[in-house]
């Protein structure tokens, strides 16, 4: 009796470790949205901004180029991001207390970078899976925000 009880908490512990390593190694994949982009770095910079101000609400609150702020370290392509905000989703996340440990990624940011052979892809934090993992109001919030988002990464990016 003894052995069967030990070969099951084994089998336990092999799955647990097996479950943790495949979180281990999809998390990254499904947590970045990576897009290549149609257009050339500032064309891309230009199209998100346009797209941007379309949607209802939305702010472009910085450019950062961190390409230049690196250059005393590092010769990079270019590379920067664009921090975003909606207000009016913001303030239904920050109304209650318990959600404001989110603004830990606020506001939101979309980077774009060349890569070594001169492509240019647009990144974003999915926050649309990142909002399903603490439900209610933030899930909700962010579900919306992320189909904004989507429209308009998608608004630069190839097919």
């Amino acid at each position: 009796m003894n052995t069967s009880i030990i070969q099951v908490a084994l089998w336990v512990l092999a799955g647990m470790v097996l479950m943790g390593l495949i979180v281990w190694f999809t998390m990254p994949l499904l947590m970045l949205v990576r897009r290549r982009s149609k257009l050339s770095y500032d064309q891309t910079i230009r199209g998100l901004g346009e797209t941007l101000s379309k949607k209802e609400g939305w702010k472009i609150l910085v450019m950062n180029d961190y390409q230049k702020s690196t250059e005393a370290f590092v010769s990079l392509e270019r590379v920067g991001s664009v921090n975003i905000c909606n207000p009016r989703y913001a303030s239904k996340i920050l109304t209650a207390d318990k959600n404001r440990g989110v603004t830990a990624f606020m506001p939101l940011g979309i980077g774009v970078y060349e890569d070594k052979k001169g492509r240019v892809f647009v990144s974003t934090l999915n926050i649309g899976l990142l909002g399903k993992m603490f439900g209610g109001t933030i899930s909700e919030v962010m579900g919306t925000a992320a189909k904004d988002l989507s429209e308009v990464v998608e608004s630069v990016s190839e097919r």
